[in-house]
């Protein structure tokens, strides 16, 4: 039959509703069209799809599969905030811990909230350090060092660094 008109070569490839369904979820999660090939198989032949093909007949799913799941997801999330019935297909969220770690996060995604630390004490925003301030601090430190090593042999000898009789203290470096 190779020789009457429209009965030559392979027959036209159709997509099944589950292959949509499938291809649609891949794109959605960002599966590069090229992996999406090996898993759609073509079932006349049984071999991965041709990037020509998925791009051709899955045009319509590969263009609304991201912005369907985001539509989804954020329907979701808004009915599970407000505590109304979730859209179809999907299951209510009761835990009130999940209810707002959701109204967190949307605030600091979708309203641009920010955190406010209130129990920290403002610092106070000196200039640029210079070398003769770095100097000075370096030689405290070296003090308050040697006074503390001084102390700690003088506690080892029985004596404190006074001369006098050893005091059981605790000190802080």
């Amino acid at each position: 039959m190779s020789g009457v008109a429209g009965r030559s070569g392979r027959k036209m490839f159709v997509p099944t509703p589950e292959q949509r369904n499938t291809v649609r979820v891949l794109v959605a999660l960002g599966i590069p069209q090229k992996q999406i090939c090996r898993l759609v198989l073509n079932r006349q032949t049984q071999k991965p799809l041709d990037h020509k093909t998925l791009r051709r007949r899955f045009a319509h799913e590969i263009a609304i599969g991201t912005a369907e799941l985001h539509a989804v997801i954020g329907k979701l999330m808004v009915a599970t905030i407000l505590g109304t019935p979730p859209p179809a297909g999907t299951v209510a969220i009761h835990d009130e811990q999940s209810r707002t770690a959701l109204l967190q996060f949307f605030a600091r995604t979708k309203l641009g909230w920010t955190e406010t630390v209130m129990d920290r004490p403002k610092e106070h925003v000196r200039g640029p350090i210079k070398d003769q301030d770095m100097a000075k601090t370096m030689q405290k430190l070296s003090d308050k060092i040697d006074r503390v090593r001084q102390r700690l042999n003088a506690g080892k000898s029985g004596e404190s660094s006074e001369g006098g009789a050893r005091e059981d203290h605790q000190f802080a470096a």
